[in-house]
């Protein structure tokens, strides 16, 4: 076997065999990148409104629940039904917190769900846990139709 060549002092090296892969690559992972980001974003952003709109429709349901006499674990029963009924977005499905925050003629509710990643950002982290709250106000209205005079549900304590 043979030596191998030495370049002369002062010479360059004038072969640029795989000087552009390591660019390619780079560029490659980015644009993997940014394509999850462009697939992936909307998505969670559809997820989040849809547990938004959950959370507020489970939250008129109880706070209607409360106000027409019922208890709390009456509400919170139909809250969980009225999210149930709306069934699952992307898989994901979507549970109550419990238990209910009412004071006043306020009822809140929060829900949970999740988005799980299905591009390459799945690498980083696999799901997203999504948490919101919807809050309903309930006027009390006597048999006659005119609102009562009283501030509050009967169910719900005054103060937090």
């Amino acid at each position: 076997m043979s030596a191998p060549r030495r370049r002369p002092p002062g010479q360059r090296c004038t072969g640029e065999r795989g000087d552009y892969s390591m660019f390619i690559a780079i560029v490659a992972a980015a644009l993997l990148l940014f394509g999850g980001i462009a697939y992936d974003a909307p998505r969670l952003i559809t997820a989040r409104q849809h547990a938004i709109h959950n959370a507020n429709e489970a939250a008129r349901v109880a706070a209607a629940v409360v106000a027409a006499g019922g208890t709390l674990q009456e509400a919170e029963n139909e809250a969980t039904r009225r999210v149930a009924a709306a069934g699952s977005l992307y898989g994901a499905p979507t549970s109550v917190d419990t238990p209910l925050d009412c004071v006043g003629n306020r009822v809140e509710v929060t829900v949970r769900t999740w988005y799980s990643n299905r591009s390459a950002i799945a690498i980083f982290r696999q799901q997203q846990p999504i948490i919101a709250t919807g809050a309903a106000e309930a006027e009390l209205v006597g048999p006659d139709g005119q609102p009562v005079p009283l501030g509050y549900l009967p169910e719900c304590p005054l103060r937090a």
